[in-house]
C-alpha cells in the first residue's frame, strides 16, 4: 500500500466516523418523534457502514482485471435494477418518486449503483478505444452514449433530474480526460441546454426550486424555506459552533437535516472550524486520488481512478453548493457523511476499487 493509499484510507474513515456522529446528532429528535427510538437512524447507519466496510475490503481485494472483464455486465445490472423500481411489490415510491427497491427492512436506491457502473464502464470502454478517441472519431462515442443515455432515461422517469445531471457531468469530464476535443464536449452541452427548458421550466416543482434559488426570501415559508433554514444554521454556528447535539435548526426546522442538508448541521454545531476540518479531509482525499491516478500508466487504470474520484468529489462539491445556496436545491448526499445505505455502501466500495488501482501500480513498481 502506497503512502497515498494510507492517507486515502485514513481520510475516508475519518469522514465516515464524522458521519456516524453527525447522523445521530441531526436525527435523534426526529427518530424519537417518528419511531419512538432516538437511535433508530444511528443503528441503521452503523449497519450501512459495516456493510460498506465489507464492500470496501472486497472491492480492494478483487483484481483490477475483474472490473475490466465485467464492466458491461455492471451496466446491464444497473439498467435491470433501475427497471426493477417499477415492479409493484419490490419497487417503492415516496414523495412522488419511484427510486427505491425494498430489501427486507432496508431500501436500496439503484441509481447509486448505476453511477458506479458508469464509472467502471467508461474506464473500460474509453481505455480500449483511447487511440480512436484521441484521433477525434465521433462514432466511437455512440455505444457508451446509448447505454448511459438509457440509464439517464430510466433515472429521469423516476423522476431524478439531479442524478441525471450528475451522470452527464461526470461522463463529460471523463471523456475530456480520455482525450476528446473540448469543442465536442461544449457542443454536447449546448445541445443539452434546450432540453433543460422542458425538464425545468415546464415542470412546476422544479421551476419553484429555481425561483427559490434566485430569491428564497420571496417565498420564505414555501419553496425558499429549506435553503433559508440552511443559511440560519450556518449563521448560528459562527466560528466555534453551538456544540455537538445543540443545533436548533434540526428540531423540525431544517428538512432532510440528516442527509441532504447535513452540512448545515455540521456548520451550526461545529462552526467554521468544524467545516474547515471536513473540507480539509475531502481535500486530502482528492489529492490522494489524483496522485494515484497520475502514477498509473495504463488508460484503463487512469480513467478508473479519475471517474471514481469524480464520483465522490463531484457529489461533495454539489452538496456543499446546494447547502450554501450556490446552486438550486437538489438532494445529493454528502459522501461518507449523509445518512443512507445506498450511498455509504457504494462510496466505500468505490474507494476499495481505488485501493485496487493503487495496489496494481504499487506491485508493478
Amino acid at each position: 500500500m502506497s503512502k497515498e493509499a494510507r492517507f486515502l484510507f485514513l481520510a475516508t474513515f475519518l469522514l465516515v466516523s464524522i458521519g456516524v456522529v453527525m447522523v445521530y446528532s441531526s436525527s435523534a429528535v426526529l427518530a424519537h418523534d417518528w419511531h419512538g427510538n432516538a437511535q433508530f437512524f444511528l443503528v441503521r447507519q452503523l449497519i450501512y457502514v459495516l456493510l460498506g466496510t465489507i464492500g470496501f475490503f472486497i472491492a480492494a481485494a478483487l483484481p483490477l482485471d475483474f472490473y475490466r472483464r465485467f464492466a458491461r455486465a455492471f451496466m446491464l445490472l444497473a439498467i435491470m435494477l433501475l427497471m426493477t423500481v417499477y415492479l409493484p411489490v419490490i419497487g417503492h415510491a415516496a414523495g412522488g418518486a419511484r427510486r427505491w427497491i425494498h430489501l427486507g427492512a432496508f431500501q436500496f436506491q439503484p441509481v447509486e449503483f448505476a453511477k458506479l457502473a458508469c464509472c467502471i464502464y467508461l474506464a473500460d470502454y474509453l481505455g480500449r478505444k483511447i487511440a480512436r478517441v484521441q484521433k477525434g472519431e465521433l462514432l466511437v462515442f455512440v455505444p457508451p452514449l446509448v447505454l448511459i443515455g438509457f440509464v439517464c432515461g430510466l433515472t429521469l422517469l423516476e423522476p431524478d433530474l439531479g442524478s441525471v445531471a450528475f451522470i452527464v457531468m461526470m461522463t463529460s469530464i471523463v471523456c475530456f480526460v480520455a482525450g476528446i476535443q473540448l469543442r465536442y464536449v461544449v457542443g454536447a452541452v449546448l445541445l443539452f441546454i434546450p432540453a433543460l427548458y422542458f425538464l425545468i421550466i415546464r415542470v412546476p416543482y422544479r421551476l419553484s426550486r429555481l425561483e427559490a434559488y434566485l430569491n428564497p426570501w420571496e417565498d420564505p415559508l414555501g419553496s425558499g424555506f429549506q435553503i433559508i433554514q440552511s443559511f440560519l444554521a450556518f449563521a448560528s454556528g459562527g466560528l466555534h459552533g453551538v456544540g455537538l447535539g445543540q443545533s436548533t435548526q434540526k428540531l423540525f426546522y431544517l428538512p432532510s437535516s440528516h442527509n441532504d442538508f447535513i452540512l448545515a448541521v455540521i456548520g451550526e454545531e461545529t462552526g467554521f472550524i468544524g467545516l474547515m476540518l471536513v473540507i480539509a479531509l475531502y481535500l486530502v482525499f482528492f489529492i490522494c486520488c489524483i496522485r494515484i491516478a497520475r502514477r498509473t500508466e495504463q488508460p484503463f487504470e487512469k480513467l478508473m481512478a479519475t471517474s471514481l474520484t469524480l464520483l465522490i468529489i463531484l457529489q461533495t462539491v454539489i452538496h456543499m453548493m446546494v447547502a450554501t445556496g450556490l446552486v438550486p436545491t437538489k438532494g445529493l448526499p454528502l459522501p461518507f457523511i449523509s445518512y443512507g445505505g445506498s450511498s455509504v455502501v457504494i462510496d466505500l466500495a468505490a474507494v476499495g476499487i481505488l485501493m485496487a488501482v493503487d495496489r496494481r501500480k504499487h506491485r508493478s513498481s
